[in-house]
């Protein structure tokens, strides 16, 4: 094949093969990770925006493995996070109602982002303890 491009797969000291392209976004979780230990900077990549095959999906969740924890969350369809076996990278799963994945993505950060409570729904929740305190309600 005069057009095809050479792909190397190597394989890890534990035995687990791991191709080209995920081993690239391997590094780029690395480098992600990298930055935020050194600045607390945190980082998303959009899984379903990356050209993989279907074989390299497997492959980079077997690379990543499985953390201490996973959980789902029900709210307009299945919410899955899975702690990945490296600390701070964390493989996120969003569904829809009709159970077709809506979003996915691997999240650099202590914890993802979008449990923490925004400084908004802070201000409610102040807003309405104080009116049930006070009477209010």
């Amino acid at each position: 094949m005069s057009g095809a491009i050479p792909l190397k797969v190597k394989s890890s000291p534990k035995g687990v093969t791991i191709g080209g392209g995920v081993k690239a976004i391997g590094f780029e979780i690395l480098s992600y990770l990298e930055r935020f230990l050194e600045s607390g900077e945190s980082a998303a990549i959009d899984m379903r925006g990356l050209p993989m095959a279907p074989n390299e999906y497997t492959e980079l969740l077997e690379m990543l493995g499985q953390g201490e924890l996973d959980l789902s969350l029900e709210m307009a369809g299945t919410t899955r996070i899975r702690e990945t076996a490296f600390s701070g990278v964390w493989w996120i799963q969003h569904k829809g109602p009709d159970d077709r994945i809506q979003s996915e993505y691997i999240e650099i950060n202590r914890i993802p982002e979008f449990l923490c409570a925004q400084t908004d729904q802070i201000e409610d929740a102040v807003r309405e303890l104080s009116d049930r305190l006070r009477g209010a309600l």
